[in-house]
């Protein structure tokens, strides 16, 4: 045997395919420049074994010479030469150089990487063929028994199984000690499962009591039994089987389901299977078996979680103290959450460790307090307050290196606590609901209606503990960001207090007082605050003051009362905001808050919802003529858009209605371009208002004709553009004159072509004659086109009745006179351009 050789890893003695860079067995890397070292120094372990022996058969030849001349060297080899007289000078050794040391041959694994080859691999053609044979022969084994059965005796049947079984499993023994590991592995699948059909057949003999079930639990228990064992094996220096190591873990799963079969008491067959887990996975570190850990703690974490469903199904069912502790669902809980504790312990892993003892103590904890659930609201919801605030109070004491313990059961008791708090939320929204009436002219409205299911009094420390416990599990736990968390406490409690008042039969008036409190604190520490700090609090405080104008709708004085304050502080943050976000939160938010104040204000005067529109539009206007901000005045638009409809439905006199909020709308358009210079441009978003304001109320006075439509807005846009001439006397009369000339005109002239005598036609021709005049007077080509244009059009259309009198030859006439006239000036011309060309030829 060479040690050398460079078809077998060097460490296990396994076979070594082609090309490839990693033992298949041991995963030794046999490419690397240690191996190749390692590789060397075995051939310089070769060549002296050679020597050695060649050593060795010469003193077994001659025994006599071969003993002189070891003694003779291992003299000389210990006192470093050979022996010379007392007093006669040694003779000088002369070194003789060393020969070139022939190069060594490269280790197998550092050659040249193969080429990439389609198809299957090389070395996976056998373990698919041997796959392939293990699956046959196990459905040959089942086949077999299945045909036979009847005919074999006990005996008979005993000897197959049992014959077919050790020949199976010696035959994997043998072959994986002869370095055929993949046959192996194969023929020890066969075996197991022979092994497994064994029980089954001893459970069909009536062996195991003719229980299908026990059957299944032994069959489970034995494979498992013997895949541990079998892994175990080191068979003539070979590495450990790998498919009695995921077998055990299967066998494990399959005896699990077995016995929750088998047994009524299936939490104790679940926690039996997880111990047994936890030891295989404990012998599997000690020796090293790595597929076995996972094998097995795949099965006995299916396991476990089987149990945990189980209890805890049964304790939310039945959380009363005698079957939660009495019948077990209690105890195995406990066990279940002691579970927890094994991954870390074993593993050795702090933060695993320190996980599984959270959500231990998650566990516990819940077994604990689960009784309570049986009792009435009050009493659960003391129970989870208290409990979650000890844990929040364990999780900021506690040194930082055992703080994770705390954070899964305060998680979990704040997802309590914050059901508990939703729904004293919902149950005094319901009592608000129920008092709504919609701007009723009375201060003392009292809220009444549902009881409250939970304790209102528990709503308040309900929020605030689940928010401590939010700070605390941040990273930042420095006293500015404490301060933060603890402001955000202040508004949340804000709004828990008005929550708990409206769960009691009190005024209107105590909720919404501690809304709009609340909202003006929030806006104040806005106001003295920068950074998202800043911008945080503003958009708290302009939601909660918006919630608490909606919340006073039931009472018209509280709403305009309280949507005052609101404005007051969206204006306050509008102004004096701290951050741009804060700004334009206010902005956004103070139309609104205005508009609704105002709304109840007339709804207090008994004004009725058709007077809404106006004032509201005439406020929200008014504010954005004072601060033209473009949130704002998009806002205040919204809001006037929104009142409008709601009054025109209920109004006796839309059409009224309408051309007021018109007019009203225009003229805080044109003032808003008169006082802001940045909005020149709405003069004519507030003109377009007016000529539609007046426009609707003359629609609505039946008035038909076009003039008082028209003419107001022809003369605004002469004399426009007769400003814009004054100003810019390079400007032309079509660009200045042309539009309000054309609105003044043709919508009359349509008229008079319905109705040519009449006293509009007359009026119309008459301008129309003064234009012409006055176009040809001034030389301007827009007045004199329009006049001579409109004229000859009356003019035509007056002559039209009568042109039917005339003889047909008069109009042929006049077609071949007009006709003559332009063919005598277009030759007329042609010659003065013919005079003009020889003109310029003869010049020189």
């Amino acid at each position: 045997m060479r040690y050398a050789d460079p078809s077998l890893c060097p460490d296990c003695r396994s076979a070594l395919p082609s090309g490839i860079s990693v033992c298949p067995s041991c995963d030794l890397l046999v490419r690397h420049p240690l191996a190749v070292h390692l590789f060397r120094t075995l051939q310089r372990a070769d060549a002296l074994v050679g020597e050695l022996r060649t050593a060795s058969d010469a003193f077994h030849d001659h025994p006599a010479a071969a003993s002189a001349a070891s003694t003779s060297a291992t003299a000389t080899a210990t006192l470093g030469g050979p022996l010379v007289a007392p007093g006669v000078p040694a003779a000088p050794t002369q070194a003789v150089p060393a020969g070139p040391t022939p190069p060594l041959p490269p280790y197998p694994g550092t050659a040249a990487p193969m080429p990439e080859r389609g198809g299957v691999a090389f070395a996976s053609v056998p373990k698919i063929l041997l796959g392939l044979g293990a699956f046959c022969l196990l459905v040959a084994a089942v086949i077999f028994l299945a045909v036979s059965w009847s005919a074999l005796g006990v005996g008979g049947r005993t000897a197959v199984l049992g014959g077919l079984t050790l020949t199976a499993g010696a035959s994997a023994l043998l072959l994986h000690r002869s370095g055929l590991r993949v046959a192996g592995e194969s023929l020890i699948v066969v075996a197991l499962g022979m092994l497994a059909l064994d029980v089954f057949g001893a459970g069909a003999a009536g062996w195991l009591g003719g229980n299908g079930d026990v059957t299944t639990l032994v069959a489970g228990l034995t494979v498992a039994v013997a895949a541990s064992l079998t892994a175990l094996v080191r068979v003539g220096g070979q590495p450990r089987l790998v498919a009695p190591q995921v077998i055990a873990g299967i066998g494990l799963l399959v005896a699990y389901t077995g016995a929750i079969d088998v047994t009524d008491h299936r939490l104790v067959a679940g926690h039996l299977v997880t111990a047994t887990a936890i030891g295989a996975v404990l012998l599997g570190r000690t020796t090293g078996l790595v597929p076995l850990q996972w094998s097995v703690t795949v099965a006995g974490a299916v396991a476990w979680l089987g149990s945990a469903s189980v209890a805890t199904s049964s304790a939310l069912l039945h959380p009363d103290l005698h079957q939660l502790w009495v019948d077990g669902s209690g105890w195995s809980l406990l066990v279940t959450a002691a579970a927890m504790l094994v991954p870390g312990l074993v593993v050795r892993d702090q933060r695993l460790a320190l996980a599984g003892a959270s959500c231990a103590a998650m566990v516990v904890t819940l077994v604990l307090t689960l009784p309570s659930v049986d009792t009435d609201a009050t009493t659960f919801g003391l129970v989870a307050l208290g409990t979650t605030a000890t844990w929040v109070a364990a999780l900021a004491v506690l040194p930082r290196v055992a703080r994770p313990v705390a954070v899964a059961p305060s998680a979990l008791g704040s997802l309590v606590l914050g059901g508990l708090a939703l729904t004293t939320a919902a149950v005094a929204f319901a009592r608000w609901a129920d008092a709504s009436t919609a701007f009723a002219r009375t201060l003392d409205v009292t809220i009444g209606g549902t009881d409250p299911v939970t304790e209102p009094l528990l709503l308040v420390p309900s929020l605030l503990v689940p928010l401590a416990f939010l700070a605390l599990v941040a990273s930042n736990r420095s006293r500015a960001a404490l301060l933060e968390w603890a402001e955000a406490g202040g508004v949340l409690a804000g709004l828990g207090v008005a929550a708990t008042l409206t769960s009691y039969d009190v005024q209107l008036a105590a909720p919404v007082a501690a809304l709009i409190l609340t909202a003006a604190l929030s806006t104040a520490v806005s106001l003295r605050s920068t950074g998202a700090r800043a911008s945080g609090h503003a958009v708290a405080g302009l939601a909660v003051a918006g919630g608490a104008t909606l919340a006073a709708v039931p009472s018209a004085p509280i709403a305009a009362l309280v949507g005052a304050v609101g404005t007051v502080v969206a204006l306050a943050l509008a102004t004096l905001g701290r951050t741009d976000v804060a700004r334009v939160t206010g902005r956004l938010t103070a139309p609104p808050l205005l508009g609704l104040a105002v709304a109840a204000l007339v709804h207090a005067v008994d004004g009725g919802a058709a007077w809404v529109a106006v004032p509201v539009l005439l406020a929200v206007g008014v504010l954005a003529v004072v601060l033209p901000r473009l949130e704002l005045e998009v806002a205040a638009v919204l809001v006037a858009a929104f009142a409008f409809p709601v009054s025109l439905g209920t109004a006796s006199d839309p059409g009224g209605l309408t051309a007021l909020w018109l007019t009203v709308a225009g003229f805080l358009a044109c003032a808003s371009a008169l006082v802001n210079e940045s909005r020149r441009h709405l003069v004519w978003l507030g003109g377009a208002l007016l000529v539609l304001a007046s426009w609707v109320r003359l629609a609505d006075l039946d008035v038909h004709a076009p003039e008082p439509y028209t003419l107001p807005l022809a003369v605004v846009l002469v004399a426009l553009g007769l400003a814009w001439m004054h100003r810019s006397p390079d400007t032309g009369t079509t660009e200045a004159l042309l539009p309000g000339l054309l609105l003044g005109t043709v919508p009359s002239l349509l008229w008079v072509a319905g109705d040519p005598v009449s006293l509009r036609a007359l009026v119309l021709g008459a301008a129309c004659l003064a234009l012409t005049v006055a176009g040809a007077a001034l030389r301007w080509s827009a007045p004199l086109v329009i006049g001579a244009s409109v004229g000859a059009t009356i003019v035509l259309r007056e002559l039209g009745p009568y042109a039917g009198d005339f003889p047909k030859w008069v109009w042929i006439g006049l077609a071949g006179a007009l006709l003559t006239v332009v063919g005598i000036t277009w030759e007329r011309r042609l010659l003065e351009v013919r005079s003009a060309v020889g003109l310029l030829g003869r010049l020189r």
